[in-house]
């Protein structure tokens, strides 16, 4: 494809030489013969000092926020050298448009909210499928189309130009239906601009990123932006699904434009889509869902008021794109489980371990509020919070894990390039003084063998914060480490 047909509409002014391009990328290791290089700023490094590397491997054309150095256009004089102030926003252009719009041959679901994209897409995933829909999902987990993983998650949601590569395989292998986790960093960074969606989903908004996002309120508009592009996508029959028991839902159905319909999900607030007659069992759930006159048994394999959350926002978003409601519930029902999601590590053990990715403090509370309704002795809970993160999370997520467990670990999470004596000390604000069920045990691989030692027979064990993560990242490098390993290792070394 020419350059100039590339960066149609993508706000680069460009009328020089017009090379044939290859491959659109932000990676100057991906660069060569055809390559356009987008030199994009990075949290650590900036993308404009590996200019010089792309054009060495052959890129044809280089995009930058500044004019390239002098020498570098003097050393490459047949490359071509453009600019723009808005670059995340050129690259989505410029990737959509190599990638042929692959969205617009897909139906579209968007998911977006602090907590439960995973597993609502989990869900939907597998309604599309029994309703015979070949859905391509991409999540925190992987990357994925009709079972068959693509690539594991670099990030919950791919920048522009991966992500619409993705769309594009998922075309070429003959989906017919994408679901995507749309993150803040997506919304806020533009790598989703120019993906045309049917269905947007809003699950809550609770407190998390606040390092990027500042405060509350940037967080939400983050968010909202996703039902702006469902606004302006050229789609038909477009549907918003929002839960109607979040306190942000009257402020959001309020700012989406009057020809975009609604559709509501709850367990407290009246709408469209509402559980009743809940139930609680030995990780499972049940309940009766009410929608469009209709009432209905559920029977999840997943357990908690959350995932009974999860569930509405699925069983809603299908219905959006026309899927009947008993085909829904059938989907939803097949679901056996997600990976780190209130996963079980069953070793033979009479004390029941589970594994889940509960990272803040919301959803850790609904985590163990969950595990409570459950026959059990005690609750022994092992958590800790990543380093150069949000620190506001910390005390709290203290606090939840003291208060509602019979015993609490502290320990190290992923703490990156910080000290982990320091995210101890912030989490110890939240429950110095307040509580003494807990101890500091740094090692993770120790905490959960500790918690294994002490645990006796009909008590239950939360291992939370890495959920399906199988690896550490510390300070220099990044280890092997799965919490589900760990604790049926220890569960074995105890027999």
């Amino acid at each position: 494809m020419k350059l100039s047909s590339v960066l149609k509409d993508s706000g680069i002014d460009h009328a020089g030489p017009d090379p044939d391009i290859a491959i659109v990328t932000n990676d100057s290791r991906q660069a060569g013969p055809g390559a356009l290089f987008f030199a994009l700023p990075g949290a650590r490094t900036d993308g404009a000092n590996f200019i010089g590397q792309a054009l060495e491997k052959g890129a044809a054309a280089v995009v930058c926020a500044a004019d390239a150095p002098a020498r570098t256009r003097a050393d490459f004089p047949g490359a071509v050298f453009l600019k723009t102030a808005a670059l995340s926003m050129a690259l989505s252009k410029a990737a959509a448009n190599f990638y042929g719009h692959p969205s617009g041959k897909l139906k579209v679901f968007g998911i977006t909210g602090t907590k439960g994209k995973t597993t609502t897409a989990y869900l939907l995933e597998s309604i599309l499928a029994r309703a015979g829909a070949r859905p391509g999902v991409v999540g925190t987990i992987d990357y994925r189309v009709g079972g068959r993983v693509l690539a594991a998650a670099a990030n919950t949601t791919p920048l522009a130009h991966t992500l619409q590569e993705l769309l594009s395989q998922m075309v070429a292998a003959r989906a017919s239906a994408a679901v995507i986790e749309v993150s803040s960093h997506a919304l806020a960074l533009g790598r989703v601009e120019d993906v045309d969606f049917d269905v947007a989903v809003f699950t809550n908004l609770q407190r998390d990123h606040m390092d990027f996002h500042k405060d509350r309120e940037n967080y939400f508009q983050a968010k909202a932006r996703l039902f702006e592009l469902l606004a302006r996508s050229p789609k038909q029959d477009r549907r918003a699904v929002i839960n109607a028991d979040d306190e942000r839902a009257p402020a959001l159905i309020k700012s989406l434009t009057k020809d975009l319909p609604v559709i509501t999900f709850g367990i407290d607030a009246p709408a469209d889509f509402r559980a009743g007659d809940i139930e609680m069992l030995d990780g499972r759930s049940r309940f009766v869902l009410t929608a469009g006159g209709e009432r209905l048994p559920v029977r999840l394999n997943l357990l908690g008021r959350h995932n009974i959350y999860n569930a509405l926002a699925a069983l809603a978003a299908a219905a959006a794109a026309g899927i009947p409601l008993p085909t829904a519930v059938e989907g939803a029902e097949a679901l056996k489980n997600v990976p780190g999601r209130l996963e079980r590590v069953d070793a033979g053990q009479d004390f029941t371990v589970f594994v889940d990715y509960a990272h803040t403090d919301a959803a850790l509370e609904n985590v163990l509020s969950s595990l409570k309704t459950l026959p059990h002795g005690r609750i022994i809970t092992v958590f800790g919070c990543g380093g150069d993160r949000d620190r506001t999370k910390r005390g709290p997520m203290g606090r939840v894990s003291c208060g509602l467990s019979d015993i609490a670990i502290v320990t190290s999470d992923n703490p990156r390039t910080e000290d982990p004596a320091r995210i101890f000390a912030d989490i110890e604000l939240g429950i110095k003084g307040r509580f003494d069920n807990y101890e500091i045990i740094p090692d993770r691989g120790a905490a959960i063998a500790r918690a294994v030692a002490q645990a006796r027979k009909g008590d239950i064990i939360l291992i939370a914060g890495k959920g399906h993560e199988t690896y550490q990242i510390l300070k220099d490098r990044t280890v092997h480490f799965s919490d589900a390993e760990a604790a049926a290792e220890a569960i074995r070394g105890k027999k």
